[in-house]
């Protein structure tokens, strides 16, 4: 049996456990329940990361760089406001998802840092250095930084070059 399928079988069981005492109007068996079956969830989500990390490390080197992504990024004054790197539109796309851990390294400083795409906003978790690297650089609004792919979990952070991506500020402007 996998772990997968382990949880699967907790989980129903554990709905199950819900239904039955809700029926019986027991609340406070059902609020343990619901949150087991929360964490059960959680975990489900978790395995399925690491089983999918798992199968990246056993393709080989050539099909993995077949995988690498860049991921370029047009910076709004409210991203440089918060310290915030949004990808909403390459979560869209299929691109990155949701919960993946990234391990960046910025560039031209070297800091290195562990991140994870959070569902909430489609943002990453560490704006301390992505703070640090919009004042480093001198990012502005309507910039393009780029997050590139550099090996299965390892990303490299940095400014593009000007003009290298359209803006929607140029696309307005010409319109």
């Amino acid at each position: 049996m996998t772990t997968l399928s382990k949880i699967d079988e907790l989980l129903k069981s554990t709905l199950s456990q819900i239904a039955e005492a809700a029926q019986n109007g027991n609340l406070g068996a059902v609020n343990v329940a619901s949150r087991k079956a929360t964490e059960l969830e959680e975990m489900k989500k978790t395995v399925s990361l690491i089983e999918e990390r798992l199968k990246e490390f056993q393709m080989p080197s050539a099909e993995k760089d077949e995988h690498l992504r860049e991921l370029p990024v047009e910076v709004s004054a409210g991203m440089i406001n918060q310290n915030l790197l949004t990808l909403t539109e390459h979560v869209k796309r299929g691109r990155i998802k949701v919960g993946e851990v990234l391990t960046v390294e910025v560039l031209p400083s070297g800091e290195r840092f562990r991140t994870q795409l959070l569902h909430n906003g489609n943002k990453l978790q560490e704006r301390g250095a992505i703070g640090r690297f919009y004042r480093e650089v001198g990012v502005r609004k309507f910039d393009f930084v780029m997050l590139s792919e550099v090996a299965p979990g390892q990303w490299t952070l940095k400014k593009a070059p000007d003009g290298q991506y359209k803006s929607r500020r140029a696309i307005l402007d010409s319109l």
